[in-house]
């Protein structure tokens, strides 16, 4: 039963052998490979899906988001619709454009504020300095360091793609809904891997990838 039992303590060994947490990337896109429409916020995926996107959320530690997709979607990243407790927020903003009266700065839950300007605790909030050299790496022992064991990334195409292009992820969760053509946008990020299951519901596919 060993690989039941790796299975089922992935994060734990992980975030012991590795020094980081268990990295899934996840994302939604168009039949013809679009984020967005007109990089506008867009609706891709059906009720059933964001329903199983809000058991994820509560199934995993802390999740993950840039700038960009801060300041465009004004996400709050809890869970709502199921049962659960709300994953720790982690925002990567190196200026801190995101204004403070955005929904990620509300009191809900413990947020981590990954920023190239100042250090501090304001309540919830936990503004942590970090260089954009080594960004990757460093983000890796922030999270080591606040006893992360699990972490979603949900962030926009520039955020994906870097860790994709790093190899630093574990699985991945792409959500594709076939029947809606969005034209023009944010394209979804380049991600040639096997598939090794997917899952349908109703008009939405979902693929689930491992990285080994």
């Amino acid at each position: 039963m060993e690989k039941e039992c790796i299975e089922l303590n992935k994060r734990f060994f992980t975030y012991h052998e590795k020094k980081r947490p268990y990295i899934i990337l996840k994302w939604a896109e168009s039949g013809d490979g679009f984020l967005d429409k007109d990089f506008k916020p867009t609706a891709v995926s059906n009720a059933l899906v964001n329903q199983f996107v809000h058991q994820l959320r509560a199934d995993e530690h802390a999740i993950l988001v840039g700038t960009q997709t801060a300041l465009t979607d004004n996400p709050s990243l809890t869970v709502r619709n199921v049962e659960g407790n709300n994953p720790v927020r982690v925002l990567i903003d190196f200026d801190l454009k995101v204004p403070s009266d955005f929904k990620i700065y509300n009191s809900e839950v413990r947020t981590l504020v990954l920023n190239a300007v100042k250090e501090g605790t304001e309540d919830n909030i936990q503004f942590i300095q970090i260089k954009k050299e080594n960004f990757l790496s460093d983000l890796m022992d922030v999270l080591y360091k606040e006893q992360i064991q699990s972490i979603i990334i949900e962030g926009g195409r520039f955020t994906l793609q870097q860790f994709i292009d790093a190899d630093l992820w574990d699985e991945a969760i792409v959500i594709k809904n076939e029947n809606l053509k969005l034209e023009n946008g944010t394209k979804a990020p380049e991600f040639n891997h096997t598939i090794y299951k997917t899952e349908n519901y109703r008009d939405n596919t979902i693929s689930f990838f491992k990285s080994k």
